[in-house]
């Protein structure tokens, strides 16, 4: 079984999860409160920006949460919790996307 290491500094803590797990259930597995909707990719309540560490860390968006992110203007670096799926290595989850506003990629 491939682990995942995703870290949340903001609260200090970090979690290993089987690669499949979205954000926000590995957020919850923490015990870090992120805020969220419908959990199907579409309010965009959930919006976090992200760094990985490598290629290939989380799994392309979905149309759903590609489209969300085009429609509140988020850039690269910025994900939907409920939608985003770890595939391997480690990603860090570095704030609320909105309120804190978005990384450049490469950041």
């Amino acid at each position: 079984m491939v682990l995942v290491e995703v870290r949340f500094p903001a609260a200090g803590t970090f979690v290993c999860v089987p690669a499949g797990t979205t954000l926000l259930a590995a957020a919850e597995a923490a015990g870090v409160e992120i805020a969220t909707g419908c959990r199907r990719g579409m309010c965009g309540t959930d919006a976090v920006r992200v760094a990985t560490e490598g290629d290939g860390v989380l799994e392309a968006p979905q149309d759903a949460e590609r489209g969300t992110l085009e429609r509140m203007g988020l850039v690269a670096g910025c994900r939907l919790a409920c939608s985003a799926k770890v595939r391997a290595g480690v990603v860090a989850v570095l704030g609320d996307a909105v309120l804190d506003g978005p990384v450049a990629p490469g950041a």
